[in-house]
Order: C-alpha cells, then sequence, then structure tokens
C-alpha cells in the first residue's frame, strides 16, 4: 500500500481539514477556477457529525496546483494538497454533470470558510446521485437536521433527475417526518 492510499484511510483532524481547505480555496481563486466544498466537510459544516478522510470539492476543471493521483470512476481525481491532504475533486461530464454546474452557480457562503460550500438542496441531490449506502445515510441527515429547503429540494431534484428522482426525494422526506413524529 502506498502512503498515499494509506493516508486516505485515517480521518482528518480539523486543523487538517482547514489548512486543506484554505489551499485548495487559494488555488482556485487563483487559477480563476469556481469550485464548492462539497462531501463529509460539507456535511459537517449543515451540523452532521459525521467524519471524513478527504476533502471532496466539485469543480469545471483540473486545478494546476493540485495534480491528478489517480482517476475518480464518475469524473475528475484525487490528488493532495502540499500540505499532503488528500483531496477528491470532481469533475462530472455525464448525464449528471448539470446538478454540480448549479451547485457552482450558487453555493453557501459560511463566515470563516474560505471555499463556497454547497447548498444543502444541490448537496442532496449530489447524495442522490451518487446512491452508496454512506450518501442514503448522509441524504436521510441533512432532511433530519432540518437544514434542507424541502420544497426547493424537490424542484431541483425533479428538474435535473427527473420525476422517478423527485418520487424517490419524496419517500426520503416522508421517513424522515415520520422518524421526527416518532421521536428519533
Amino acid at each position: 500500500m502506498s502512503e498515499s492510499q494509506s493516508s486516505r484511510r485515517r480521518m482528518l483532524s480539523i486543523e487538517q481539514i482547514d489548512i486543506g481547505v484554505a489551499e485548495v480555496a487559494a488555488a482556485a481563486a487563483a487559477e480563476g477556477v469556481p469550485l464548492v466544498l462539497i462531501g463529509g466537510v460539507a456535511m459537517n459544516h449543515y451540523g452532521s457529525d459525521r467524519f471524513t478522510a478527504d476533502l471532496d470539492f466539485a469543480a469545471p476543471r483540473a486545478l494546476a496546483a493540485l495534480p491528478p493521483e489517480n482517476p475518480l470512476s464518475f469524473g475528475g481525481y484525487q490528488a493532495q494538497t502540499r500540505g499532503g491532504v488528500p483531496v477528491d475533486l470532481v469533475i462530472r461530464d455525464d448525464e449528471f454533470k448539470e446538478v454540480f454546474e448549479e451547485a457552482l452557480e450558487f453555493p453557501r457562503r459560511i463566515e470563516g470558510v474560505p471555499a463556497p460550500v454547497v447548498s444543502p438542496e444541490y448537496l442532496l441531490a449530489m447524495k442522490m446521485v451518487a446512491r452508496r449506502p454512506k450518501d442514503l445515510f448522509d441524504l436521510a441527515a441533512l432532511l433530519d437536521l432540518r437544514v434542507v429547503d424541502e420544497a426547493k429540494a424537490l424542484r431541483i431534484v425533479r428538474r435535473l433527475l427527473g420525476a422517478y428522482a423527485a418520487q424517490d426525494l419524496r419517500s426520503h422526506i416522508e421517513e424522515a417526518n415520520w422518524r421526527r413524529q416518532r421521536g428519533g
């Protein structure tokens, strides 16, 4: 196992996250590349206590300051900051590209965070696209945290992912409401 693979298995400390986000944000600004913070760190900013082993960003193109190490199967690549913080730079060029492009247009600015953070509604749509077990867990967490404008999320999902995805999201919303009514 290479050092890069080994470092991807360790969870990042708050200090590593802060330094890494600042480094990537500065590089993107210097190169004129818009990006948004997605993934576990974005989840943390919305109240999740999930740990993460890397920083995830969505961008329309590569950053020269983050040379690719390994490709991501869904578009983009893995890299490391100069300080050794693992980064996944998601660059979609598939049927879900529009979700990520729009997310870049409507980010949230959070005080003290040097990079824009994906809005919870677009993060929810991204989680629906990924559909891995941890993404479905994150989707439920976003709804349980009550940070998502559900009507807005439904409009985004219907428009970008279609009627079946909107129906699926409605089921997730109903389940979250059921959990709230039951007190858990």
